[in-house]
């Protein structure tokens, strides 16, 4: 049958102009037709836009690094389109903005309509009353997202860190060699539609939440949502089906009426669903989906449909003094790990790009991927439903922001948003409220204001009370605080020191550590200003890499050794650079490996075998994260001189290696090997000599000295490290 929606959307067609004055308001910039050549308004001709994309991804000849990146920041833009509607009757038409950064400002034929913070949740209006049918029509919206200048107690030599950020975006003022300090995304990206309804359409987003029975077999569901463009008077059917995303069979299926007393009215569906599938990581089981298909219809017209995906699990944390571990489906979950942010442009992303990155995010043994203060586009988290790999969400609070209750309810209100608009994934396992509040705490009490005060304990409970079932962390990197509970450590990377100064040290939920290497040289060519400012130790990438690999090795094996005691996992910091000039990832801008991804294949897969070590052998260690018992097992042990290959010793043992596990299988007499040049091999084998994982260790005795000039010295035109350059 004939649609009652229809859709017009606008991916091209546009003009652009920046107001460098921001004048644009007072001079009535939103009624313009024509380009405005006046003498005196100073106002630049509107241009063709190519498409919706950040800004500086159409515009700069470098997005990355520069100084001229600031003037897409330092005065508004303006977007213009004109589009035509059938004239046709309708009972709702809605405007439809799913990407705007930062700030933006909506006008249509001249009236405004509105105006809306934030760039990673949708937003829209109703214009029914506002469209003119059978003619023009002119759509037109201001954009900005401008820089900051004040700096907590004004002190400038700690900018990078202190610089009050005005705006609910982790993705600007984040200057430390991860976000350049010239690139603040702007612009609008993302669909905007205009959608007309002839007689009644859902909503796109779907309220829906489930309570499972204890033995986790059964379900309740509870589906909500809204209809516009009712009748009022006539009577509507909502239907439920429930249906097994993979298979398509309907589990269970309902149908409510309800009398239209206004034009938006509310729809609510319980249903009970039978012999469940549980949603898993890839690690631990299978990633059921479910599907919800919501239907309005009036006698035999079905007037609007839509699906929603969402899967059954329980996730639980247990946080206290000593613990902060994650439950998942009434079993311990042992977190392995990775940040992730893959470009300084959410726009320049893409749903093959994602599934790149996520297929070797799973092959490298990772379980889970924080998403480092932003959001992604939807597809992302679609993914991460389907794969089976866990996501903690930071909001977009990083470091320094106002304290004032002005600015918290501003926070509240765009955070509110982000977690109405993903929720429904049930790949994302923890909202993470501020990422290191107080970072730098200049007068001692920065921290705690954030913590105590504003804006951590207001937006607590609202998340808290939005979205109940699902674990918090109100503040990362404030492991002694009982609503957060975990830990960053830099040591022998940014903190200084060596990073076996680790060797003794105890952590509940490490959830950064890491350290930054150049990426392929070959690579860094094609940008000559970077490649030129690295120049000089072009041919010391290889030594920065090894460094790199010693220590995330050593720092993720500490980890599992430590497993459960108190350790319940790790995420390292980052999985790939997020710009050509941003180093932490394993792999580099481009997609190409580092060195430090051999040390996460090595030391990541769910069953390994470890040797706890610092200058001299202490001991070796079975590790089992799956929910299986592995039975009997062998492990051996080879030493060889690391220079000539001789055999020092040889060994073996066999154990019981049960599930969800941590073995000490062998302890060394003290400091043994301690000044000596050794290489240990590591086999672990099933009972019938099948190797289960093996390990290298390439003169384990000898632990390498923190990279010289590291941290101290970078670039701030081009925001990355020097190094000793």
């Amino acid at each position: 049958m004939r649609s009652r929606v229809r859709r017009l959307k606008w991916k091209q067609g546009w003009k652009i102009l920046q107001d460098v004055h921001d004048t644009g308001e007072k001079i009535g910039l939103y009624a313009a037709r024509e380009a405005d050549t006046s003498v005196g308004s100073q106002v630049s001709e509107w241009e063709e836009l190519e498409e919706l994309k950040h800004l500086q991804l159409i515009y700069a000849r470098q997005p990355y690094f520069g100084r001229e990146l600031r003037y897409f920041n330092q005065a508004p833009w303006w977007y213009k389109t004109e589009f035509e509607v059938p004239d046709q009757k309708v009972t709702d038409a809605v405007l439809k903005f799913t990407n705007v950064d930062y700030y933006g400002k909506v006008w249509l034929n001249g009236e405004f309509l509105g105006e809306h913070e934030g760039y990673s949740a949708p937003f829209s209006f109703n214009v029914k009353d506002k469209l003119v049918f059978g003619k023009k029509n002119y759509l037109i919206v201001k954009v900005s997202s401008p820089w900051d200048d004040e700096v907590e107690l004004d002190a400038q030599d700690s900018r990078t860190h202190l610089v009050k950020r005005n705006m609910v975006k982790g993705t600007y003022e984040h200057s430390d060699t991860f976000i350049q300090r010239d690139v603040n995304p702007v612009g609008i990206y993302g669909k905007v539609e205009l959608i007309l309804t002839e007689e009644g359409v859902l909503e796109d987003q779907t309220d829906l939440k489930y309570k499972l029975d204890p033995d986790v077999r059964k379900a309740d569901v509870y589906v909500e949502t809204e209809a516009r463009g009712l009748k009022s008077g006539e009577t509507y059917d909502f239907n439920v089906k429930i249906r097994e995303k993979e298979s398509g069979l309907i589990k269970t299926e309902k149908t409510v009426q309800i009398m239209a007393e206004k034009a938006e009215t509310g729809f609510k569906c319980e249903l009970k669903v039978e012999d469940v599938r549980l949603w898993s990581t890839w690690d631990h089981g299978y990633p059921w989906m479910y599907q919800a298909e919501l239907t309005l219809s009036r006698g035999k017209d079905i007037l609007s449909s839509r699906t929603t995906n969402f899967a059954f699990r329980d996730i639980q944390i247990e946080r206290n003094e000593k613990i902060t571990r994650f439950w998942l489906n009434n079993r311990k979950l042992y977190i392995r790990g990775t940040s992730y942010f893959p470009d300084c442009y959410i726009s320049a992303m893409t749903k093959e790009r994602y599934l790149r990155d996520l297929l070797n995010i799973k092959a490298a043994g990772f379980n889970l991927v924080r998403v480092h203060v932003h959001t992604e586009q939807e597809v992302f988290y679609d993914l991460c439903d389907e794969l089976g790999i866990a996501v903690f969400q930071d909001s977009e609070y990083n470091w320094t922001h106002p304290s004032t209750d002005e600015w918290a309810q501003r926070f509240a209100d765009v955070y509110r948003e982000n977690v109405k608009l993903l929720k429904h994934h049930p790949s994302l396992i923890c909202w993470i409220i501020m990422n290191e509040p107080g970072c730098i705490d200049p007068d001692g009490n920065v921290r705690r204001r954030f913590m105590e005060e504003n804006p951590g304990p207001a937006l607590y409970r609202e998340v808290q009370k939005m979205d109940p079932g699902r674990p918090i962390i109100k503040g990362s990197f404030c492991e002694d605080d009982l609503l957060s509970g975990d830990s960053h450590n830099y040591l022998g990377s940014l903190c200084g020191g060596e990073y076996a100064d680790i060797y003794e040290q105890t952590e509940k939920l490490n959830t950064e550590y890491g350290f930054d290497a150049p990426g392929s040289s070959e690579n860094l060519k094609t940008v000559p200003a970077v490649y030129h400012r690295l120049e000089k130790l072009v041919d010391d990438i290889p030594k920065i890499q090894e460094y790199q690999y010693k220590l995330l090795k050593y720092y993720t094996e500490h980890y599992r050794i430590q497993k459960y005691e108190p350790c319940s996992g790790y995420i390292q910091f980052m999985f790939i650079d997020l710009c050509p000039q941003s180093f932490y990832g394993l792999y580099d801008w481009w997609g190409i490996p580092k060195k430090g991804l051999q040390a996460i294949l090595e030391s990541n897969a769910p069953v390994g075998a470890f040797a706890k070590h610092k200058d001299y052998l202490d001991s070796l260690y079975i590790v089992n994260d799956t929910d299986g018992a592995l039975g009997e097992c062998e492990l051996t042990w080879i030493i060889t001189e690391t220079l000539n290959g001789e055999l020092v010793e040889k060994g073996s043992v066999k154990v019981e290696v049960p599930a969800d596990s941590r073995v000490m299988v062998k302890t060394f007499e003290k400091e043994y090997g301690k000044g000596k040049k050794w290489n240990l091999t590591l086999i672990l084998s099933d009972n019938s000599g099948k190797c289960m994982a093996k390990n290298t260790y390439q003169d384990i005795c000898t632990l390498l000295s923190r990279v010289d000039g590291h941290p101290d010295r970078m670039s701030h035109e081009f925001g990355m490290r020097l190094y000793w350059a």
